[in-house]
């Protein structure tokens, strides 16, 4: 648990659905890492996005896809992109991963996020992870993105429905904060319109488990533990968090439920027994309020995996590809939970 802030403001529940593991070991590797991202993070969180309305269409790095397939699909005007295992894999009845990048809900997937579903792919039985280019801001802030990536969840899970397939929605940062956002509004747009969400015959389709990794999960930013883990945060500054939620919000309230996931009701998930799965770094800003929306999930009865990881940054595990220990013993990680 947080070494840097308060441990009780932050204790998991006794005996809760929520099953933690917690690691607090560094390497020398990855200091040196570290001190690198925070000697150069000006830079890495400067400039304006700049790209077109609507699903961005991709290039998939060859390199980064470990012998793996790709092949492109558009749902509901959303570019998608196929990852395939050159392992054989089902004809029918496969696990679907669909993978929303983080990047401040404004940049597209990064070479590194192409590396991590590769892996994915290769090592889990039977499974398609699929990259989703869903509308970013600033042309698509929530209110225009998100009905759209609503249409495009909808779609997907009847899809997979049809096929007797099963879906894993998954993603990273902001990506992990869409991810929830989306099942959750799913959930209570069911619910609303009085279908019984606690059984598949009598609502719609939904996923199987979330993974989120490193998940924003309140655009208000008013914790004020941020403040506290901000001078232990090589990546990310609590100005970055407050702009890049502001450019995703938008005209919508921050806590808004579609933007802001910990205002939404969590009960939900348990009642259709959806698990979720994530990873909280000690060395994040945005780790305060990721642990309360998980001991929030722990206090309704949601069942999940937790990797809580001190002395580590916002999404550690996506410098896969520069042979950390500490990301390929997070997304070995990964794997294991999601091969279950």
């Amino acid at each position: 648990m947080f070494e840097s802030i308060e441990h009780k403001d932050y204790a998991a529940k006794e005996g809760g659905s929520i099953h933690i593991t917690d690691r607090h070991d560094r390497s020398q590797l990855m200091i040196i890492v570290q001190f690198l991202v925070r000697r150069f993070r000006n830079k890495i969180n400067s400039g304006e996005p700049k790209h077109e309305d609507g699903s961005i269409k991709l290039e998939p790095p060859k390199s980064k896809l470990r012998d793996c397939t790709i092949s492109e699909r558009t749902v509901c005007d959303v570019h998608i992109y196929d990852i395939v295992s050159p392992k054989k894999v089902a004809e029918k009845g496969i696990k679907r991963i669909y993978y929303f990048a983080g990047g401040s809900w404004q940049q597209e997937p990064s070479g590194q996020h192409w590396s991590m579903c590769a892996r994915l792919a290769t090592e889990i039985p039977d499974t398609i992870v699929s990259m989703v280019s869903m509308p970013l801001a600033p042309n698509n802030p929530a209110p225009s993105s998100f009905p759209w990536c609503m249409k495009l969840y909808r779609a997907l899970l009847a899809e997979a429905q049809e096929a007797g397939d099963k879906v894993i929605l998954a993603g990273d940062s902001s990506g992990a904060n869409v991810v929830l956002c989306l099942t959750l509004e799913a959930l209570r747009e069911d619910a609303d319109n009085a279908l019984d969400v606690s059984t598949e015959q009598k609502s719609n389709p939904h996923p199987i488990a979330l993974m989120v990794i490193s998940p924003s999960t309140d655009l208000t930013r008013k914790n004020a533990d941020i403040d506290k883990i901000a001078k232990h945060d090589p990546l990310l500054t609590p100005d970055v968090i407050k702009q890049t939620a502001k450019a995703w919000h938008a005209d919508w309230d921050p806590t808004d439920r579609r933007v802001s996931p910990i205002y939404a009701d969590i009960s939900l998930l348990a009642k259709r027994n959806i698990k979720v799965h994530g990873i909280a770094a000690g060395c994040d800003v945005l780790a305060p309020d990721g642990v309360i929306f998980r001991n929030r999930c722990s206090e309704s009865n949601v069942e999940g995996e937790w990797l809580h990881w001190e002395k580590q940054m916002h999404c550690f595990v996506l410098t896969l590809p520069y042979g950390l220990r500490e990301a390929e013993e997070g997304v070995r990680w990964v794997i294991d939970v999601l091969k279950e």
